[in-house]
């Protein structure tokens, strides 16, 4: 086990440990842990060194190298252009590098918090939880507590049942992994070695897959006698895979419903150019099942960013079932492990891309198929793997062309970088691999967090929160105390004052209830439909509930923007309406009044009177 620090982290690799060593980890873990000095210390991931940016660098660049066994055009020992170029090229894809740990070290500390509840610093002052601090305290002297007699620096005989590297896991990141994967898995349409590799859950010298607990893995093949002879090994015998391996020969492309009984998890592969037929009844066998859960289907030959398909299965999961795609091209059994690969949503992925790629090993597909089965964020997506082309993994060398570095054509306009993300994804993919994250949580970053979640990290960097420094002063608690009291009274305020305008609301549309009920009192007495034995008190009584919504509705008209704006075009119309015998917007009981005082003027004074006079009597009354 290496501890390095940089920026005050404690960074743990993610090795197999030895037991002759366990003794030196326990005790070096506790005394760093335990003394006041740790306090200053945060543990974050299982990371490689990584050089602190304000501290000298510990590394031997190219410049300093070629300084040393090349000699320069312009004299000895002195870099010419071309050196200093490619030495500035070199540092800025280190800095480019740097941006991708912080990104890495911010996602592992937001999935320790998220898993085991661990307190900020501010959070361990207001509600008593433990910090990050005391957690590993904790896990430190669970480590010791063996029985045996620990040093500072060792002392002690190893106990065989001394507790290993997860003792340390609290310091990984954490995925978020599926809960019922059950303890059946089925197999169809492949037995790869890598496959029951991953599901075996047994591979010496690396970090088992905490939900994989399978005590049957059932294969359905074609050729049983070919799937035996490339799956029984002598690594498959003294890693248990025989103990639960069962090899048998298949009914057709796909399991029959007998076949999937007891089964809680399912992965299938198919051709892309059955997909269309077989992931309906993929969808069928499984929404008829009553044991499975999950159902991963890998799509060999996949040459576009959809899959026809896929549809159906995603609608039939829901509930019933989790599913989850994985569409690839060609798969190459000679090519070479651990290159440059982009694991993403199909749906995002460019034909371009696609067709490129050129293939991808089989041994990285079957293992990512392993490892999707066990993540959450891979539940419901339709992913896509494929390798990048030669040029792209070339380009990944230079730094992103912005800046200093940025290309431009013969006229000086700029050239777009086309690479730029192929180049941010590799430096992604460099980052997990040489922190030393699992596949498992290599995949679940990839898929959750990905390219676009690493973009939106450059552009607005989080706000990191140092887990140990002091709680806020005194005065700045006060202040926010302060500002609560202030903060309720305005909101009791504000209660109080909407509870009296509610008031104040209902009497007025009770007081316009009781008028509208007089009101149609009187119509209904005139027109004959009320009885003569009814009185005003008992009408009003009965139609009370219909004058409350009458009301209501006059309330808001009467007080809305409609009903205001038309009252001031009534006040600005009937100014200087006292010399005017009719205005616009004059009350329409008043204008039929005067209309009739004018017919019946008009009738008796007609040849003895003009029109100005005429008004001037109607006015006058």
């Amino acid at each position: 086990v290496i501890y390095t620090r940089r920026n005050y982290h404690l960074n743990i690799p993610n090795t197999h440990i030895k037991r002759n060593n366990m003794k030196l980890l326990r005790s070096t873990f506790i005394a760093f842990c335990l003394t006041p000095g740790a306090l200053a210390f945060t543990a974050t991931t299982n990371c490689l060194s990584k050089t602190n940016a304000a501290a000298p660098a510990k590394f031997t660049t190219q410049l300093q190298m070629s300084s040393i066994s090349v000699k320069s055009p312009s004299g000895e020992g002195i870099p010419d252009e071309d050196q200093i170029l490619k030495e500035k090229l070199f540092r800025q894809v280190l800095q480019e590098k740097n941006v991708v740990m912080d990104f890495l070290d911010f996602i592992t500390e937001e999935s320790i918090k998220a898993t085991y509840g661990i307190a900020s610093a501010v959070e361990e002052e207001e509600t008593g939880a433990e910090s990050f601090a005391e957690v590993l305290a904790e896990k430190a002297a669970e480590a010791g507590s063996s029985g045996d007699n620990i040093g500072l620096f060792g002392g002690g005989d190893a106990d065989s049942s001394s507790t290993s590297m997860e003792d340390i896991k609290e310091t990984r990141y954490q995925p978020n992994l599926r809960s019922d994967l059950g303890s059946t898995v089925l197999v169809s349409g492949t037995a790869d070695a890598s496959l029951l590799k991953v599901l075996n859950n047994n591979l010496f010298g690396q970090d088992n897959i905490n939900n994989f607990q399978f005590t049957k893995i059932q294969a359905l093949v074609e050729n049983v006698a070919l799937a035996k002879k490339t799956a029984i090994s002598r690594e498959a015998r003294y890693s248990g895979l025989l103990d639960k391996l069962s090899i048998e020969p298949s009914s057709g492309a796909l399991p029959a419903a007998a076949e999937l009984e007891g089964a809680s998890s399912w992965i299938a592969q198919i051709s892309s150019t059955d997909a269309a037929t077989l992931l309906p009844q993929v969808a069928e066998l499984a929404k008829n099942s009553n044991d499975l859960k999950h159902v991963i289907v890998l799509v060999t030959g996949v040459t576009s960013n959809a899959v026809e398909g896929w549809d159906a299965l995603e609608a039939a999961s829901g509930d019933n079932f989790q599913c989850t795609l994985v569409a690839v091209g060609e798969l190459f059994t000679d090519a070479k492990e651990g290159g440059l690969y982009h694991v993403g949503k199909l749906a995002d992925a460019t034909d371009a891309n696609l067709a490129s790629s050129g293939g991808m090993s089989s041994n990285e597909v079957y293992q990512l198929l392993g490892h999707a089965l066990a993540l959450e964020s891979t539940s419901n997506q339709a992913l896509t793997a494929y390798s990048y082309s030669k040029a792209a993994i070339e380009a990944v060398a230079s730094p992103y062309a912005e800046g200093e570095f940025t290309a431009r054509d013969e006229d000086g306009n700029e050239i777009v970088d086309e690479m730029k993300e192929v180049k941010m994804y590799g430096r992604l993919l460099q980052g997990l691999r040489e922190i030393g994250f699992t596949r498992t949580a290599e995949l679940d970053v990839l898929v959750e967090k990905g390219l676009e979640g690493f973009q939106e990290f450059m552009a607005n960097p989080p706000k990191r929160e140092d887990t140990f420094t002091l709680t806020k002063v005194s005065r700045d608690e006060q202040d926010e105390k302060i500002m609560a009291i202030l903060e309720a009274e305005i909101a009791k305020t504000e209660a109080e004052k909407k509870a009296e305008e509610e008031a104040i609301k209902k009497g007025e549309i009770e007081v316009i209830a009781q008028q509208w009920a007089i009101k149609e009192y009187s119509l209904r007495s005139i027109g004959g439909d009320v009885d003569p034995s009814v009185t005003e008190i008992d009408f009003i009584k009965s139609v009370w509930d219909q004058a409350l919504v009458e009301a209501e509705n006059t309330y808001d008209y009467i007080n809305s923007a409609e009903y205001k704006k038309q009252q001031e075009k009534t006040a600005k119309d009937a100014i200087g309406s006292e010399n005017k015998l009719f205005w616009n917007g004059m009350d329409p009981l008043l204008r039929k009044k005067r209309e009739a005082m004018v017919d019946k003027v008009k009738k008796q004074y007609m040849d003895l009177l003009s029109e100005e006079e005429l008004e001037a009597i109607i006015l006058s009354e």
